[in-house]
């Protein structure tokens, strides 16, 4: 019979199922050894091993080729993929036409519940400057335009939000002068990345909500620093992400009306919105995750 640890709110949890879970959340960008997931998730090296071996012949891990490192597998963002599919789905257009349009590239992000932006599609400009990230990656929130844009719609501040939890798990600890960025954020409309990723990296971040108001995902434009953020284009670009996410965000239901001011827009532009964007048949909903 296997057995089961009763937790103190009553509920039931299976410990091997638990153990597992706690080696999947061990992981980053990196690679593993036995004795380094052993000492990570408090088990000995026996347990930990039949552990890997299981999630390695699900496919939710792999070996590297020596046999002697594990990584998190290709299963695992399989399921990533499907449970952020719509996201994905509605978005695709919308990142296209802004790759296509400034020939920067152009991310779509989700928070994972450690405060860290994971990258779900990337539009990658043609352009031979490159940036560090793939998709599947994941990055520090407070570092990325896209992740700041999110967490300046977030209740962050309230130890009753559902969001509390997942602050209190970012490094460095935010400060003073980071609550006061997200106000200018939330002002502003976007979020800006000054090579706090990526040396030589300009970011521009927006957040793109649900029918219930909450920032779900997030889209940012990256590329060389001074063309992104340069006076004459930091504003054109800025106007264009912000349209792209209000489509996508209308697409996933979201009435700007119907929510508060934790998802308000900044006043729109007069440039007309392509057709593109109106949430039609086919339209994916890109919010690129950008390392900046």
């Amino acid at each position: 019979m296997v057995k089961l640890a009763r937790t103190t709110s009553g509920k039931y949890v299976v410990e091997a199922v638990a153990k597992a879970l706690d080696i999947l959340d061990a992981f980053a960008n990196e690679e593993l050894t036995l004795s380094e997931l052993s000492l990570r998730v408090r088990l000995n090296k026996s347990r930990t091993f039949r552990l890997l071996h299981t999630l390695v012949g699900r496919g939710y891990l792999a070996r590297n080729a020596e046999g002697t490192r594990y990584r998190l597998g290709l299963r695992l963002l399989e399921r990533a993929a499907n449970v952020h599919r719509n996201i994905k789905d509605v978005a695709r257009f919308a990142m296209r036409e802004l790759e296509e349009r400034f020939n920067e590239t152009v991310n779509l992000s989700v928070l994972d519940d450690r405060g860290n932006v994971l990258y779900l599609d990337i539009a990658e400009s043609s352009r031979p400057f490159r940036m560090t990230a793939t998709i599947g990656s994941r990055m520090p929130a407070q570092f990325t335009s896209m992740g700041k844009a999110m967490l300046a719609h977030m209740q962050i501040d309230d130890p009753t939000s559902p969001n509390h939890a997942m602050i209190s798990k970012l490094l460095p600890r935010p400060t003073r002068a980071f609550y006061r960025e997200l106000e200018a954020i939330r002002q502003r409309g976007y979020a800006i990345d000054r090579e706090e990723n990526e040396p030589g990296v300009g970011c521009i971040g927006g957040a793109i909500f649900d029918a219930n108001g909450r920032p779900v995902a997030g889209m940012s434009v990256s590329g060389a620093l001074q063309r992104i953020l340069s006076k004459d284009k930091e504003k054109t670009i800025a106007e264009a992400l912000l349209e792209a996410c209000r489509a996508v965000s209308k697409t996933l239901g979201f009435e700007e009306r119907r929510v508060g001011a934790s998802a308000r827009w900044p006043a729109r532009s007069t440039r007309a919105v392509k057709p593109g964007f109106q949430g039609s048949k086919g339209m994916s909903c890109a919010t690129t995750a950008e390392s900046r």
